[in-house]
């Protein structure tokens, strides 16, 4: 593009940083004619389907279209197919966007780098609309070294917001602040007010995401000082944000105003819904409300149903915990339990996303890192024979160790989806995957295996009572005395909230039971302390299941220890019951 007009240059320089501005210099090329006629129709179109009006943006497609046509242009006319592809994302046509691209990728001419930067951060968006993250995140990346190409600010702002936003989307948290921290100190220094306030709205929700309140109060603040410089409307579109970023602080009135009917225009749409409804829920919360939470979480809920949203997981996540926390100080743990549940499972599909996503980018990083270097050899061909050899030798075998240290890092990331982060232990997430291969072997030998349900006695009070931070103090202390005194061939896992599951091969329910007596008064013989305090004596109740006595599965098995957990609780807790041979009692 070196050989272009002055103002063509400028208008391709600010078409990713300043819309407008690349717009207005496209119809006045137009209006002009001559030979920039056709790439000022083309800008008007580029920045109408992105920021404008479709129809109009349609019109000047075709009057571009025109003029390549007319001078046998067949890169011009790549970029008029490229602005049709998004047109037809703006009327949700993806799988039409996906099909012309792939017709674009196999005819295209050589493209500079603009062009490829337009085309793979389109294909990366239409990949993501799709439901295919691996390729929205190769081409993610693809746009971002070629936005680096461009020599411009706008396309580098663009592909580093964009990549920290989907890396935020798939829960990738780290790689998600990394490159939107990049876009912001970019788009500082580049004065691209528009693209500050979208990546500092991200940051709100990536920092309130990884628990770190005081970065999460910090960008808010921040957010709000650009306020009176904002565009119009662009305040309520940043109301879910800081509303987030003053309830991170407790800021109750300040959030709950920017949640207000009319402060936000996305939410009757359908957009924004479900986090609306979580900050709303946990604002409640916070103000004693517990009927005004959950009816607003399970409103929330019903017409996402009824409507078929869809929704990040991590929002749906937030929702269903503020409804368990609403129906368990609401007095009701059968909701709370099933809602904890369902949030349980949104968090491991979350860190499912977030592993993949890490390990994908580091792979594409290699591969980029490869492809420069490939460039550059290619540059420096005129060296001898033995040093590209050589070159390539060091290539192949630092290639080689950055792919040990991403298998190695996807096995760490794995086990890391398969362990409870407050207590170490295993999740029931791991416990449905290696319970199969338990049972299987224990019917082959023919040896007994115990299930045993484990849950503590008056956690909620303590809870209420001492505060959270004493619950997880005794359930760290519970899950180290659990590892201590159960056998090494036991398999312990956190099954939820204050609930534990343990799989004790080859052993009987008489045993098993007399182990479990030693835990419980071992436990109740604890005394924990928190600061100077010193937290009331803890106990458990349990429920023993044995196969295949009670069961041949492991849903079989958890539901009469369940029955054996009944039993033990309502004869006055700190109890191991074995599970009745068939029903359940009835109370008395």
């Amino acid at each position: 593009m070196a050989d272009q007009a002055p103002e063509l240059q400028r208008a391709w320089q600010l078409c990713y940083m300043d819309a407008s501005a690349a717009r207005d210099i496209g119809r006045q090329l137009a209006a002009a004619g001559g030979p920039d006629a056709a790439a000022g129709w083309l800008h008007v179109a580029l920045a109408e389907v992105r920021i404008g009006e479709l129809a109009v943006a349609q019109q000047a497609l075709a009057q571009a279209r025109a003029g390549y046509t007319a001078a046998a242009d067949a890169r011009g006319l790549g970029l008029c197919g490229e602005v049709q592809a998004i047109a037809l994302r703006r009327v949700n046509d993806f799988a039409g966007s996906a099909a012309l691209q792939a017709q674009l990728d196999a005819g295209a001419p050589e493209r500079d780098a603009m062009h490829s930067f337009i085309a793979h951060n389109s294909r990366a968006i239409t990949a993501k609309l799709c439901g295919d993250p691996d390729s929205a995140l190769r081409h993610f990346y693809a746009a971002s070294d070629a936005a680096a190409q461009t020599g411009w600010d706008g396309p580098p702002i663009t592909a580093l917001c964009n990549l920290g936003g989907y890396h935020q989307d798939l829960f990738n948290l780290e790689d998600a602040r990394s490159h939107s921290e990049g876009a912001l100190e970019a788009a500082r220094r580049a004065g691209a007010r528009r693209t500050l306030v979208t990546v500092m709205a991200n940051l709100v929700t990536i920092h309130y995401a990884a628990g770190d309140l005081h970065k999460c109060q910090e960008m808010t603040q921040r957010l709000l000082g650009l306020r009176h410089e904002m565009l119009p409307g662009a305040l309520e579109r940043c109301a879910l944000p800081l509303a987030l970023g003053h309830l991170a602080v407790g800021q109750i009135d300040a959030a709950l105003a920017y949640l207000e009917p009319g402060a936000i225009g996305e939410v009757a749409d359908g957009d924004g819904m479900t986090m609306w409804a979580w900050l709303k829920a946990r604002c409640l919360l916070a103000r004693g409300d517990l009927t005004g939470a959950r009816a607003v979480a399970e409103t929330t809920l019903q017409q996402r149903r009824l409507r078929q949203l869809a929704d990040q997981p991590y929002e749906l996540m937030e929702l269903h915990r503020a409804l368990a926390d609403a129906c368990e100080q609401g007095g009701d743990s059968v909701a709370a339990l099933a809602y904890m549940r369902e949030a349980h499972a949104l968090y491991e599909k979350l860190v499912g996303h977030s592993a993949r996503a890490r390990y994908i980018a580091l792979q594409i990083t290699h591969e980029l890192t490869q492809a420069r270097r490939a460039r550059d050899a290619a540059e420096d061909s005129r060296r001898s024979a033995e040093d590209d050899r050589r070159r390539l030798a060091e290539l192949n075998i630092a290639l080689q160790a950055q792919v040990a240290e991403t298998e190695m890092l996807h096995a760490k990331l794995r086990e890391q989806a398969l362990r409870d982060p407050l207590t170490g232990l295993h999740n029931r997430r791991y416990l449905f995957e290696m319970a199969p291969q338990l049972l299987e072997l224990a019917r082959r030998q023919s040896k007994p295996l115990c299930v045993v349900l484990l849950d503590l006695d008056h956690f909620k009070l303590l809870n209420d009572t001492c505060g959270h931070a004493a619950g997880d103090l005794v359930l760290r202390r519970f899950s180290d005395l659990l590892t201590q005194m159960l056998r090494k061939s036991d398999l312990v896992c956190r099954h939820g909230g204050e609930e534990f599951v343990a799989l004790m091969p080859e052993i009987n329910a008489e045993t098993a039971q007399a182990a479990l007596e030693r835990l419980l008064e071992a436990f109740r013989a604890q005394q924990s302390e928190l600061g100077r305090r010193r937290l009331p004596r803890s106990s458990f109740s349990a429920g023993v299941a044995v196969f295949p006595r009670h069961g041949h599965t492991l849903e079989q098995l958890l539901s009469r220890a369940d029955r054996g957990l009944y039993a033990a609780k309502n004869q006055g807790r700190a109890r191991i019951e074995v599970a009745p041979k068939t029903g359940l009692g009835m109370l008395s």
